[in-house]
């Protein structure tokens, strides 16, 4: 079974949520000896959606195939994610509560959206990593200095805005995620009418949360995929992303919203083909154009290890070398910023590390 094999068995494995009569045909996969058990784990552990494909073989009876010790296996990460998502959950209450008391409205994003907006069969089918909120860009300082007030802290004090749409993220002891504070969802050039004032106009509110609609929920896990998670500009499939949107999909208006987007044209078309792709979903409409095809081309390159490494090799070096004259021309004009620099420079064993940061920061999915 290649990797492109179990992309595309995987993808059909999430879409049972909708599609349930799919159950036999996946059924006669697995008793057919077709699956590599050992590269799905490793799949769906670096596309984190291990826990959402258990949940869908469970609903769909399927477990019973699944290879000797295979099913505890699946069941305790899950049990771990629901575990850690239900304190998620709580620190987010606490820090709406907060933030609510001081007259911010903070409008929560991504994949805690989704968690509060109840969009997956089970708490612990979705895994999150940070807690993104999105405020007025006027009251981004304000916010971070009541959060660090809470016991929150980063690794400088007065931090500044530094970063293109968010500031550095902020931890808490006696919390499990870290917090990051946006005034843009998007990376200029690509953010539109796609902001704090536009999605706090048409949020929803569940509880002690501001949530955005589920058509803008859509619009962003499109464009942060393509544009702020480079899937566009690498080639990379990211199937917890296509997977929330597929899902996201299936409210009313959604695909509306979607279609009469009008920007990032090709950004979303491609988008569209690989939810179409991926989940078997003939609903999902996109336009077929020549660009199209060379575009999936080269996404499906990507499923080959060697052309993978190199691709991810290149740009990553190409990342990090481009990153150095651009942090020394931020410093000019950013106190913080030339702290930060000579701090590192200054302390014993730095470099040494930043050396080693080398070998463990390219992607392995292939490990």
């Amino acid at each position: 079974m290649t990797y492109k094999q179990t992309l595309f068995f995987v993808g059909e494995c999430l879409s049972l949520v909708k599609y349930p009569e799919r159950k036999k045909k996946i059924a006669r996969l697995i008793t057919s000896g077709y699956v590599d058990w050992d590269m799905l784990v490793k799949f769906s552990s670096n596309q984190m959606v291990v826990p959402a494909v258990y949940f869908n073989l469970k609903n769909a009876q399927l477990l019973a195939l699944l290879p000797e010790g295979l099913e505890r296996y699946f069941e305790k990460i899950t049990q771990a994610n629901r575990s850690r998502n239900k304190a998620l959950l709580k620190q987010a209450n606490d820090l709406a509560i907060l933030l609510q008391k001081h007259q911010i409205n903070a409008i929560f994003l991504k994949g805690m959206a989704h968690l509060i907006g109840g969009l997956y069969q089970d708490i612990g089918e979705r895994m999150v990593g940070d807690i993104d909120i999105l405020v007025a860009k006027n009251r981004v300082k304000e916010t971070a200095s009541l959060i660090k007030k809470g016991g929150y802290y980063n690794c400088l004090e007065n931090e500044e805005l530094d970063k293109p749409r968010h500031y550095r993220r902020l931890a808490h002891k006696d919390y499990i995620a870290s917090v990051e504070i946006h005034w843009d969802i998007l990376e200029e050039g690509h953010k539109h009418d796609l902001n704090y004032e536009t999605l706090f106009d048409n949020k929803q509110k569940q509880g002690s949360f501001y949530l955005p609609s589920f058509e803008h929920q859509a619009l962003h896990n499109t464009l942060n995929a393509q544009v702020n998670d480079h899937s566009y500009k690498r080639g990379l499939i990211l199937v917890r992303q296509l997977y929330d949107c597929f899902l996201l999909s299936f409210y009313p208006n959604v695909q509306n919203a979607l279609k009469d987007y009008n920007q990032d044209y090709f950004l979303k078309n491609i988008y569209f083909k690989w939810l179409h792709k991926l989940f078997k979903a003939e609903f999902i409409l996109y336009k077929k154009t020549l660009f199209l095809n060379v575009l999936m081309w080269r996404y499906l390159l990507m499923t080959d290890k060697t052309l993978y490494i190199i691709s991810t090799n290149i740009f990553y070096f190409c990342n990090r070398f481009y990153n150095y004259p651009r942090q020394m021309v931020l410093a000019f004009n950013n106190k913080s910023k030339r702290q930060n620099i000579i701090k590192h420079l200054t302390t014993k064993g730095w470099l040494k590390k930043h050396l080693q940061s080398y070998k463990k920061g390219r992607l392995s999915r292939f490990k």
